[in-house]
């Protein structure tokens, strides 16, 4: 602790002089002149308390009487002493003092810690000493003895130095599974929120940094409360550990509602209150760790619904702030956070927005005078949209869509609140800010031709998967909520619109000559989402087919997928994929999620994940759903394997030439038979390249270098060859082959 080097008797001289010289003056915030900024402390004055006995108090009044079994420490009128009376602290300046034998009687008024810690900083920390994490450059100090108050307000004593490096509140702020199962955290005339499940578990230190100002003559004389401001300039305050809950929310609205209310104090002491007793250079500092349990929920519904989701969260880190009282606060925080999702489910119709939160505030409160507080705020948010357009002399514009989005995430907010005889005069806090939030869940995602294809004039089934993304799990799942679907084609349709049932919407399809089938995903504002066709088998016998005379005697069409003749460039396909769209890149590539290593399918090496993502199918050639070819010819249409591309060169004699103006090159047998490629480009992101000078085919083999990568056909004016591999996300051209009949 400091030596302190003023005698009381010079303290008391000096207020004594600005006091008389304040009384010459109008205005007592006049300046001071060379008195301005002198330092003006107390003696603190310690009391070995296995040596004295507190015979009695008057706590209202500050009187107290103290027997010694030896001499009377020297306590002078000003000095500042400590009442200790185990589980709390009294901070007394002494206003009048008198000694009879070993018995002190002393008459005081309430002081503070900035009495005694005058330009000096420390940190106090429950972190046990070999793992503090505190980057204090001050020493720092740890508890010599804790408590945990029980329901009854009795103080029950814990065992600081037996819990190792466990947090300093582990296994004792904890909250038992069925407290608050099944309870209504709001409602009203039509809508209840309620948390059929909740539990928390907190396993914490505290880190708490000040530096405390010395008191100037100005502040002496001045208006007590700004005096007291003056005390505390710099705190800095964090909780380290580890945070833990589980929830699952459920809402139900009828009719239209809207809530949006501030939190609310929901339990007061959810975990029972921590005393926690530290020795700072020999003078007792107690400070108090307790949580209690707060609510909010911002909702905005119409219609009938009924909804529940859920999460468990496990967040190890930190949480704080910086406060200097010229610069206000600072958050902090360093957060690890893994989510298991309880998936959403949704009944009803209309629209809900909905974010819950059920979160606990822990505070600190650091002899009555500084009181930090922190606040985790674990949420699932979930949005629910729907939208339609009908027109009554049309169907072409018309739609019906809805969509659900899931997040969960935590947010984090700090405050600070500053007292003043037991009276808060300053309460400073920070914003909501995100530690996380994950995108769980979201449908739709698309939909994919599952199984039917009928010919001119005749009536079949035709079925679609519709699939949304689980952002948690990594992959594309099967719907398991009633999705719209809009059908449109030219021939006839059983219904304009379909419902998915188990992921999978049917309708019945009657094509004319050259029909297309396009089955349609909408978003609530009307846009296309995402879509597939089908198409109608051509007829084999209308010349599309050529016979090389190739060795293992399939047939080569002789135009690519989407061409209406052997020059015309035909449509782009990212390989794996059966339609042609506007971006091609990993975004929005169907069988990843959002990158090369996300695969979620014809992927023959699980070193490819990342974040523990290892999947695997050992899957390396096209099936047929998958096949650009068969998708859009049927027929025994698909596209050729890498073999097959060699057997074509290796079999033929090729040249660069034009066909119709258009550049590419013509392969022909030695039958005379030949076929004609035309040097289509390739497509990357949203742009076309290399059109007119380049040819790019896919094979339907993945690539032996890694299985983002598939083999393809490479030519220009100069060169042809098959051992090129591209990203599977490129949008290249698609040459079908069959075998013979």
């Amino acid at each position: 602790m400091h030596k302190y080097t003023k005698a009381i008797a010079a303290v008391m001289l000096t207020v004594a002089m600005v006091l008389a010289a304040s009384c010459k003056k109008d205005d007592p915030n006049e300046e001071f002149g060379e008195f301005d900024e002198i330092n003006i402390n107390p003696e603190y004055v310690p009391i070995d308390w296995n040596r004295a006995n507190l015979l009695s108090s008057e706590d209202s009044a500050g009187v107290y009487k103290i027997q010694f079994t030896d001499s009377v420490p020297d306590i002078h009128v000003g000095s500042i002493i400590t009442i200790d009376l185990d589980t709390a602290v009294y901070y007394r300046f002494v206003e009048t003092v008198s000694v009879n034998g070993n018995t002190m009687r002393v008459a005081t008024s309430e002081a503070y810690l900035t009495d005694i810690f005058y330009n000096s900083g420390f940190t106090l920390s429950t972190a046990s000493e070999g793992r503090t994490k505190s980057k204090s450059t001050g020493m720092v100090f740890h508890p010599v003895r804790a408590w945990q108050i029980d329901k009854h307000g009795k103080y029950h004593a814990l065992d600081v130095r037996a819990k190792g490096n466990s947090r300093l509140t582990g296994e004792i702020w904890r909250l038992p599974e069925t407290n608050y199962d099944n309870t209504v955290l709001f409602s009203g005339s039509n809508y209840t929120v309620m948390l059929e499940k909740m539990n928390f578990d907190l396993s914490l230190d505290l880190e708490m940094n000040m530096n405390f100002g010395g008191r100037t003559v100005r502040e002496i004389v001045g208006d007590a409360v700004e005096r007291y401001r003056s005390r505390a300039l710099k705190i800095t305050a964090e909780l380290v550990g580890r945070f833990s809950t589980e929830q699952k929310v459920r809402c139900d609205i009828q009719g239209s509602c809207r809530y949006n209310p501030d939190y609310d104090l929901w339990k007061h002491n959810l975990f029972r209150p921590i005393p926690v007793r530290f020795l700072v250079y020999g003078v007792p500092v107690v400070v108090t760790l307790r949580a209690d349990l707060f609510r909010q929920v911002e909702l905005s519904a119409s219609g009938e619904m009924h909804a529940y989701a859920g999460f468990t969260d496990n967040a190890e880190g930190r949480v704080g702030f910086k406060w200097e009282q010229t610069g206000g606060m600072t958050p902090i925080s360093s957060f690890n956070n893994t989510f298991t999702l309880i998936p959403p489910t949704v009944e009803g119709k209309g629209q809900v927005q909905a974010k819950v939160w059920a979160f606990p505030r822990v505070s600190v409160m650091l002899e009555d005078i500084i009181g930090p507080s922190f606040d985790f705020k674990p949420y699932i948010a979930d949005t629910i949209r729907g939208g339609f357009r009908e027109q009554m002399l049309g169907q072409s514009n018309d739609y019906c869509a809805w969509s659900l989005d899931c997040h969960a995430g935590m947010d984090a907010s700090c405050g600070l609140s500053l007292r003043f005889m037991g009276y808060e005069i300053e309460n400073y806090s920070t914003p909501n800010w995100n530690v996380i939030d994950r995108k769980l869940y979201h449908s739709p995602k698309k939909v994919v031709h599952a199984s039917g294809r009928p010919t001119q004039g005749q009536s079949a089934m035709v079925s679609f998967n519709i699939y949304d993304q689980n952002y948690l799990f990594g992959r594309e799942v099967l719907t398991p909520l009633s999705q719209i679907v809009k059908f449109e084609a030219n021939g006839q349709l059983s219904s304009e619109y379909g419902i998915a049932r188990n992921g999978t919407v049917s309708v019945t399809w009657t094509p004319t000559t050259n029909d297309v089938l396009y089955a349609k995903l909408y978003d609530p504002n009307g846009n296309v989402l995402a879509w597939d066709t089908v198409k109608v088998p051509r007829d084999n016998s209308t010349g599309d087919w050529v016979d090389l005379g190739l060795p293992s005697g399939i047939l080569w069409a002789t135009r690519n997928v989407g061409a209406t003749s052997p020059e015309d460039y035909g449509d782009y396909f990212a390989w794996g994929e059966t339609s042609p769209k506007s971006v091609y890149d990993w975004s929005t590539y169907r069988y990843c999620n959002g990158s090369y290593n996300t695969l979620t399918k014809y992927c023959s090496n699980s070193s490819y994940g990342y974040n523990g993502f290892t999947f695997t199918d050992n899957l390396t050639t096209l099936q047929a759903g998958d096949d650009a070819a068969t998708a859009n010819w049927g027929g025994g249409a698909r596209t050729p394997t890498a073999t097959e591309w060699r057997e074509l060169i290796n079999n033929t004699t090729s040249q660069w030439t034009t066909q119709n103006g258009v550049y590419g090159r013509r392969f022909t047998s030695s039958n005379g038979r030949s076929i004609f490629l035309p040097a289509a480009g390739c497509r990357w992101v949203s742009s076309l390249y290399d059109a007119g000078s380049y040819g790019f085919y896919w094979s339907s083999s993945l690539s032996t270098s890694g299985p983002s990568s598939a083999w393809g056909l490479d030519f220009d004016s100069g060169d042809v060859s098959t051992d090129y591999y591209y990203g599977r996300y490129y949008g290249l051209s698609v040459r079908p082959v069959r075998s013979a009949r």
